[in-house]
């Protein structure tokens, strides 16, 4: 069953992110779905994630340190 990822999760121990389309087992589904984290993809010309394959990160930027003023 495809589904459609809303909040962070993980599936089959692999991270599934908000938005991602992942092609998951009936009872996974059902209970992501249950759960509020899934919603269920009904349009078949989404293409699932493939798990096992890490998604591209960004660095995080570099804040500046500002001293306290006490």
């Amino acid at each position: 069953m495809k589904i459609r990822i809303l909040r962070q999760t993980s599936i089959y121990g692999q991270p599934a992110r908000v938005g991602d389309v992942i092609d998951a087992s009936e009872a996974d589904a059902r209970y992501l779905v249950g759960i509020g984290k899934a919603e269920e993809v009904k349009d078949a010309g989404l293409c699932p994630v493939v798990l096992g394959e890490p998604a591209p990160v960004e660095a995080p930027k570099p804040r500046s340190r500002k001293p306290r003023s006490s």
